[in-house]
């Protein structure tokens, strides 16, 4: 039986986290969902440093948050997590998307869907099956982001070959309903295809239920296959103070301060790739992957900010 490898994935947001129907606020705005990878091995020093660093910044009650901190206290928590990161060599992972370039996708998924349903009206105003109103489910911010990382990271074990492996997704305190949402969207990251979904409609001649079948099937290059099997995956949002999640939350809030203060000329450029995070002080451990290819294809180009086209 192949070897099962246990790791922790702290992690934790930072920025916008709304819905897709939604504008940027000031330009450039961004989300960003932040990790910092634990394996098994390294687990017991790990929480030693970093249980060490959150008892000595514990406020005398409630939850210790960086943004809740005095700005000095805020740098030297960073420099202090910082420093335990870069010598216990964890990997760092993070994904983040543009609000404009969420919405703009949204939008013009709309817009193409309301001409479709206009079109077929003209062509045949009276259809024997009928549909209900359609669903308007709109994407969240919030779940993009975390099925990102959660992608990055399968792609980062995959990378190092990784053949059998239990993961444990620490997280700061979320609904159960999010929770449910994060675990259907990571679910979907290793789904088979083809993928089959059932449309409900209604005869109106012989006045019953009837279904529709829609397939989704992909012809995968042989490089492209996945080896890698994910034993068990446990989403746990932390209630009380955790010192991973402490390190996530810091890590998740440097970036998205980063992000949000590059210069106009980077404003709206790429969130995805190593030249985004070259003057975060964890850039060495935020390059994590061997080869970044051709780049993120979802968050970087399908979510692009449209300035930037």
């Amino acid at each position: 039986m192949t070897e099962t490898s246990n790791i922790i994935l702290a992690c934790d947001e930072s920025g916008a986290k709304g819905y897709a129907d939604q504008q940027e606020s000031y330009p450039g705005e961004v989300g960003v969902f932040a990790g910092i990878l634990v394996p098994e091995e390294r687990e017991y020093v790990a929480r030693t440093a970093f249980q060490e660093i959150y008892d000595r910044y514990q406020p005398v009650s409630g939850k210790l948050h960086i943004a809740e901190l005095e700005p000095a206290e805020q740098s030297n928590l960073r420099n202090d997590i910082y420093e335990k990161v870069r010598t216990l060599e964890l990997p760092c992972l993070w994904y983040a998307i543009h609000v404009a370039g969420l919405n703009d996708w949204y939008l013009t998924q709309e817009r193409f869907l309301e001409d479709t349903r206009e079109r077929a009206l003209e062509e045949n105003p009276t259809p024997r099956i009928r549909q209900g109103s359609p669903r308007n489910n709109i994407p969240s911010m919030h779940e993009e982001l975390f099925v990102g990382l959660y992608t990055n990271l399968i792609a980062f074990l995959e990378e190092r070959r990784c053949k059998r492996v239990s993961i444990e997704l620490r997280t700061d305190r979320i609904d159960s309903p999010i929770v449910k949402n994060f675990e259907k969207g990571c679910k979907r990251v290793l789904e088979p295809y083809p993928q089959v979904h059932l449309v409900p409609g209604w005869d109106t001649v012989e006045n019953e239920k009837v279904e529709a079948e829609i397939r989704f099937d992909v012809n995968w290059p042989d490089s492209l296959d996945l080896d890698i099997e994910i034993a068990s995956l446990s989403i746990i949002p932390i209630r009380d103070g955790d010192c991973f999640t402490l390190a996530a939350d810091v890590l998740a809030n440097n970036l998205h301060y980063l992000f949000k203060n590059r210069p106009n000329s980077e404003l709206y450029k790429a969130l995805n790739e190593p030249s985004a995070i070259q003057d975060h002080p964890l850039a060495n451990n935020l390059a994590a992957f061997y080869d970044w290819g051709t780049g993120d294809v979802i968050g970087d180009r399908l979510y692009s900010h449209p300035r930037s086209r």
